[in-house]
This record gives C-alpha cells, structure tokens and sequence, in this order.
C-alpha cells in the first residue's frame, strides 16, 4: 500500500496550482506528495510564480496526450476542466488500487467541468458517483469546528423539499463513524435547526417536530450523542467553544458562512463516508485574485495535514 498523497492541479485558472506548489514546499519535508496531471500544467505554475517543484510530478498515460491549452487567468475554460476533472478521477482510482494513500484536490470550479461535459454539482458528487458510494457527506472543519452538510450545492427554496429524516440521522451517523476514526475523547454532535429560534414551537415551521428530531430520536436509540435541534444563531459558537465535536448543518450557508467567519485560512473540505481519504481547501478558485501570486496557502496545508491524520488511521 502506497503512502504518496496525491494532489490534483484543480482549475489552473484558478488559484488550485498555485496553493498545491506553496503547500508541497511547506509540507514536503514531512509527508510524501506527488503533483498528479499535466507536467505543462504545473511547470507553467512553478514559472508564472517563482515556486519549486517541491514533489515529484507525475503525468498519467491518459493525459500525456493531452496537448498543452493556454490559461487565462480568471476565465473559464473548457480544456482545463477537462484536466481538472480527469485528474480527480485518475487519483480516486489511484488510492482504490492501494497505489495513493489520500486524494488532495485542489479548487476547480463547477463552470469549468460543465464546459468539459461534467453536468453534476461538484467534486464531492462526482467521487461519490465514480466509487458508488450513496452514503457520503461534505464536512467542513477549521480548528475545533467541524460541520457535515445534509444539503449542499443546491438552490436554497428548495432545501426544505430535500431534508428528509432519513439524510438527517445519516450524517449523524457519518459524523459519529469520523470521529471514533479520529479517536476523539468525545464525539458529540448537535443538530442545527432549519428556522429561526428552531421554529418556536411550531410558530414559525414545523419542519424541526416533523423531520429533525424523529432523526435525533433515532440516533440516540442507537447510543449516538446527538442532540438539538439548536437554533442556527448560536449552535456554531457553543461548537467552537467545545460544546460539540461536531455540527450537522442543514444547508450550504448556514454551515459555510460560521466555519469561514472563524478560520477562512484553514478550513478544510473532507469527503466522509467514501472508500478512500479525499480532502480538499475550503475555498473555491478565486479567480479574483488568480495569477498575482498572492493567494494564502494556508487551507492546503491544512488539507494535507487532514489527509496525513486519516490515513494514519484506517477505516473502523
């Protein structure tokens, strides 16, 4: 069993080459990287910004043929979603065969893998579509803080349409199965709400009776230490003072808008529940500021630190 984690290039408009090179640089020294995709791709990036090829590159047969394409800074491109996408499945299959330890992907962005024919909502479904995992959750974690998401990538009028209470004990659970993996003294794990002041007794919604407690109740049942449903407004904050190992969010904003407001710079994106370790810098590509070098690289690193602890310890 291979120990490399391999790291993809993302969207090379982006930002994704730039914080892989910073982070390989900071982190080489202590866990085993490799550069996976196109040797152009990231020569180009060591060049554009004055940084070393601080990990081995390694360019699969697949995409060798692929001929070098132009990046535009900023602008969305149909070639590199391609590299983005195809790099992301060729290193899943890599970790599934023993030959990676962990998947490190960089930011790619949704606009760029439809171009390339992707038409799914993102990386998280599409490893989860690639390894047939249907149980599976995005957590987002920066520090002490760590948050699963029942729904992601979708439009907000329709979240309360898709929670379900069998999602809900479903990441619960997820979150349990993490943080026993983790070895976490404790691993409590409160349930937010969906409306303001978790509904007030019915006053403003039902869905908290209705959905999200029958999915606590049956949590507990099973010797879960879940709790809530807790009002939005303060779960996060009893999270971060270490109240809770973990959080379940019900949508994207409520869970995102609390992990970047207290670790922007260090929150990672792990994959939970599919058959190998995936994790990823809680940002996206930040064409706004793609290409001037300045981009903190500080949630890669973070990444790879994530991926070095869960490989260190196999699944339960």
């Amino acid at each position: 069993m291979s120990k490399v984690m391999v790291i993809t290039p993302g969207d090379a408009a982006g930002i994704g080459p730039e914080v892989a090179l910073k982070a390989a640089a900071q982190c080489g020294a202590r866990h085993p990287l490799q550069l996976l995709g196109p040797a152009w791709l990231w020569e180009h990036a060591a060049r554009t910004f004055g940084l070393p090829l601080a990990a081995p590159v390694w360019t699969p047969p697949a995409m060798a043929a692929l001929p070098p394409c132009a990046i535009d800074y900023g602008v969305v491109s149909a070639a590199l979603g391609q590299v983005a996408l195809e790099s992301v499945r060729i290193g899943a299959q890599m970790c599934l065969a023993g030959e990676a330890a962990a998947l490190i992907t960089a930011p790619l962005t949704k606009a760029g893998i439809r171009a390339a024919g992707y038409h799914g909502a993102g990386q998280t479904d599409f490893l989860a579509e690639l390894t047939q995992t249907p149980r599976h959750a995005m957590m987002l974690s920066t520090g002490a803080l760590r948050v699963l998401l029942v729904t992601h990538h979708q439009a907000l009028r329709s979240v309360p349409d898709a929670l379900t209470t069998a999602a809900i004990f479903e990441k619960i659970e997820l979150a349990d199965e993490l943080g026993r993996r983790l070895r976490l003294a404790q691993v409590r794990i409160a349930v937010a709400a969906l409306n303001p002041h978790a509904g007030e007794q019915g006053m403003f919604g039902d869905e908290e009776a209705r959905i999200i407690a029958p999915a606590i109740a049956a949590a507990r049942a099973r010797g879960l230490a879940a709790s809530g449903p807790y009002p939005p407004d303060t779960i996060f904050r009893r999270a971060a003072q270490g109240d809770f190992e973990f959080v379940i969010a019900l949508y994207h904003d409520q869970g995102l808008i609390a992990l970047k407001m207290s670790g922007l710079h260090d929150c990672v994106n792990t994959t939970v529940g599919l058959p190998l370790v995936r994790t990823a810098p809680g940002h996206g590509t930040a064409y706004d500021i793609a290409g001037r070098g300045v981009a903190d690289a500080g949630a890669m690193v973070a990444a790879i630190e994530m991926a070095a602890q869960l490989t260190s310890h196999p699944n339960m």
